[in-house]
């Protein structure tokens, strides 16, 4: 008699194992479908803004246009003051091939605050010429319409609808928990249009 109660109590006990074993089982499976469907949850979200932030791309190529359009007019202005090898010009030349090219938006952005610098440079030099201030319709483009345009476009290039996302999206990747989840899951952040710091 003894004997059957401790042959019953051991098979009780191996069934509670059991029946433990497959609660423990059964709660692992229930974490891992979870994290994978909050892994999924936060790819898909993330995929899906990132592609919104890299579909308004143009509106920063169009001021990029706009900017390589008053570089060409300044250049315009000096071909008539100025020899065509001069070294002003030369550098507003290439800095004009370079908005142009295919490069990440870091080299473009570092093109971007070169042409700036020689644009009001060559600007500046025009001006103080004796025989530009003596032609009123060439002194009213160098010190007014060439100058506000330059200084516009360098504004509206810098607040462009691609510039805001683009740092917005970064922004939240980095504070959210289904940013980093999907950083993890390689959703990379997108790039921005800034200058280096020691390139400017």
């Amino acid at each position: 008699m003894n004997s059957k109660h401790v042959l019953s109590a051991a098979v009780d006990e191996t069934l509670m194992m059991h029946k433990k074993s497959r609660a423990v089982l059964a709660f692992l499976v229930m974490i891992i479908l979870l994290s994978g469907a909050i892994s999924l949850g936060a790819y898909r979200g993330w995929s899906e803004k990132k592609l919104a932030v890299e579909k308004s791309m143009d509106s920063l190529f169009e001021m990029l246009t706009a900017r390589r359009e008053i570089g060409s007019n300044i250049l315009s202005v000096a071909q008539r003051y100025l020899p065509k090898d001069h070294e002003m010009m030369a550098g507003l030349h290439q800095d004009i091939a370079d908005l142009a090219r295919e490069s990440s938006f870091t080299q473009l952005a570092n093109a971007n605050e070169h042409f700036e610098q020689h644009a009001a440079s060559l600007l500046a030099t025009l001006k103080s010429l004796p025989s530009v201030q003596n032609n009123d319709r060439d002194l009213m483009y160098v010190e007014q319409m060439l100058p506000q345009a330059l200084e516009k476009s360098a504004r509206m290039t810098e607040q462009t609808e691609y510039n805001q996302q683009a740092m917005a999206f970064n922004t939240e990747m980095d504070q959210l928990f289904s940013g980093k989840i999907a950083q993890l899951l390689g959703i990379k952040p997108v790039e921005e249009f800034t200058v280096l710091e020691g390139k400017k």
